[in-house]
């Protein structure tokens, strides 16, 4: 078998990086650049020379293990036993995966361990898991984080009603002259988005990540939002339809409707 030193290290130098990087996001914990790198070089130097140290499995395991523990002591400063222990037992968790991530890849594509290319496409399995987690931890994270400004949201128009998931948006104070306007994704209304609407229909201009878009609003009849068993009706309120769909949630409320308490609002 030719080993290819500078693949391995390379590529071993950017596996731990990834692996360091996404783990100190993922516990919080606070990270010195200098030590992210020189633990890193450090595991790269380690993954070059342990093939040599024995043939017997056991024994290879354990040096890895062991040497895990040793390098994630010296990532940063914990502060106690347990933040160390969490923080390593995320490292290693990916470090499994990401092994295993490897291997699946490489028999994928029916790719030889000890070829030159293996070498060098190991860290792209790494990168594509890391960044999968990663996404995943976020969109977890964000759905926790939105769940007590999600509330449960009626309009109604024509006779006809639209239940959506509300998001209280303090960034959402857009007004047409002094009409409180809420942002609603156009699926989440089909149902009473009639014919009859069109009569209703006026344009307003909102502001959007690429400038400012005309787009159509109406006035429903009633808007009831939910807190709990409690509702707040409102009348005097504008719904602008959006074609975006909206990250966990269909309608960004408007801030001054979190204010109000009372049972019958007219804002």
């Amino acid at each position: 078998m030719t080993v290819y030193v500078e693949y391995v290290l390379i590529d071993n130098f950017f596996i731990d990086l990834m692996l360091f990087n996404t783990a100190f996001k993922i516990t919080g914990q606070k990270v010195s650049r200098l030590r992210l790198v020189l633990c890193s070089a450090f595991g790269a130097v380690f993954a070059l020379f342990y093939p040599l140290i024995t043939d017997n499995f056991y024994i290879i395991t354990a040096a890895k293990i062991l040497f895990g523990l040793f390098l994630t002591f010296l990532s940063a400063k914990f502060s106690s036993a347990k933040e160390y222990a969490s923080f390593t037992a995320v490292f290693l968790g990916l470090t499994f995966f990401t092994g295993g991530a490897i291997i699946g890849a490489f028999n994928l594509f029916g790719i030889e361990y000890s070829s030159e290319i293996s070498i060098a496409l190991m860290v792209l399995p790494v990168y594509i898991l890391i960044r999968f987690i990663t996404a995943l931890i976020r969109y977890f994270y964000r759905a926790k984080d939105l769940s007590g400004l999600i509330v449960k949201t009626e309009i109604f128009f024509g006779g006809k009603c639209a239940t959506v998931r509300g998001f209280f948006d303090t960034g959402n104070s857009l007004y047409d002259e002094l009409t409180p306007v809420i942002m609603v994704n156009k699926r989440a209304i089909a149902n009473i988005l009639t014919p009859a609407l069109l009569k209703n229909v006026k344009y307003i201009t909102v502001s959007t990540a690429v400038g400012k878009e005309k787009k159509f609003s109406f006035k429903p009849d009633m808007l009831v939002i939910y807190s709990g068993e409690n509702k707040n009706i409102f009348y005097n309120v504008r719904v602008c339809v959006a074609d975006k769909i909206f990250n966990g949630y269909d309608a960004v409320l408007h801030c001054a409707l979190k204010e109000a308490k009372n049972e019958r609002v007219a804002v």
